[in-house]
């Protein structure tokens, strides 16, 4: 039998993606190891209430500030680098002292890149190898990559939840790569909390508002909107884990938050899917075959990067918040549908090379 491992994993709390691709994980580690999930905000709820018997640290992440107007929002992030340098070398202490003081075996990071130790072996979890810049900057992503790569040197492995194939959903952010090498990568196959069940909850359309504030309240008050001129059962989730209200009004349920089998019954049984095009939401649209439209965060450059790599390849439609016309998108979405077949996801393999 393998020896149990005390296991540190660390979640990002930017939107609920980084804590949904991660339960997957943590659930399959925490069967046969001591697991402690070290997160901040809305996703570490999420998490304690999936997973409630396991150890929490409650660490503030970033605390990026996000403005209203989202095509600034580039340039917003980057006034702010100061200030998350010094949070990520706060966090690496802070991770040590962890590692001392409670004897860790192990460290899994997705996007917490100050959680790592020089004392055991860490890893990490990305699909952004590069960070997107604005149309017209293009050029200058290289420096992102390199960034990247400086930070890498501190884990033992990056894991990517992706194909290593043309055939992937992460396009030139995981992909062709300059300076990174691929030695330190492995790509896992998407992961996508889905439970295996077979239970549907139908509707017309399913909207999920999600990301970081004040964007996704902007995008709740424009869909709960717009919702009432679509014709048949809509279903909207807020994505606010802390609020469990539901709310009525003719076609239309809105849920503050559903439970991770609420919502994969959801996404089962609706038609389409309204979201935003976060990466971790995209795995599980694709992970069902499901047919969505796509509304990008302003101004936040991976989203629309996703959003128009989708849309060139006809996979998804999308169309931005500031022209959302859902009676009209929805009938654009409808034509589309992704035609790759999904691999599996090596959870397994990760969790092998993890603990070994």
């Amino acid at each position: 039998m393998a020896k149990k491992r005390k296991i540190l994993y660390a979640v990002l709390d930017w939107g609920l993606g980084h804590a949904t691709r991660s339960l997957p994980i943590i659930r399959e580690l925490a069967k046969n190891n001591d697991v402690t999930v070290l997160s901040t905000g809305r996703s570490l709820n999420l998490i304690k209430n999936e997973l409630p018997d396991l150890n929490f640290i409650d660490h503030t992440d970033y605390s990026v500030k996000y403005t209203r107007k989202g095509g600034s929002l580039i340039f917003f992030l980057a006034l702010q680098i100061p200030k998350i340098l010094l949070k990520l070398k706060e966090e690496h202490s802070f991770a040590e002292k962890l590692v001392e003081e409670q004897k860790f075996d192990r460290i899994i990071s997705d996007n917490r890149y100050g959680i790592y130790s020089n004392n055991i072996p860490s890893y990490f979890i990305t699909h952004q190898l590069k960070f997107k810049l604005p149309k017209g900057f293009e050029k200058l992503e290289f420096i992102s990559e390199y960034f990247n790569k400086r930070y890498f040197r501190r884990y033992r492995k990056v894991f990517i939840p992706d194909s290593a194939s043309d055939q992937n959903f992460s396009g030139s952010l995981s992909h062709d790569l300059k300076s990174i090498k691929s030695i330190k990568l492995t790509y896992t196959g998407i992961l996508a909390d889905i439970d295996s069940g077979k239970e549907e909850i139908k509707s017309d359309y399913l909207i999920i508002i999600s990301g970081p504030e004040p964007q996704r309240t902007m995008f709740e008050k424009i869909a709960v909107e717009q919702a009432a001129e679509l014709k048949g059962k809509t279903i909207i989730v807020c994505g606010k884990p802390e609020s469990s209200k539901i709310m009525k009004s003719g076609n239309i349920e809105v849920y503050g938050h559903a439970s991770r089998k609420e919502l994969s019954a959801m996404v089962r049984g609706t038609g389409l899917i309204i979201s935003r095009p976060g990466y971790s939401s995209v795995m599980e649209i694709v992970s069902l075959n499901k047919k969505a439209l796509f509304i990008p965060t302003p101004g936040q450059t991976e989203q629309e990067y996703l959003a128009d790599y989708y849309k060139e390849k006809k996979y998804f439609y999308s169309v931005s918040q500031d022209k959302m016309d859902l009676k009209n998108d929805v009938m654009e979405a409808v034509k589309l549908s992704c035609p790759i077949r999904i691999e599996p996801n090596n959870i397994g393999g990760l969790i092998n090379e993890v603990l070994s």
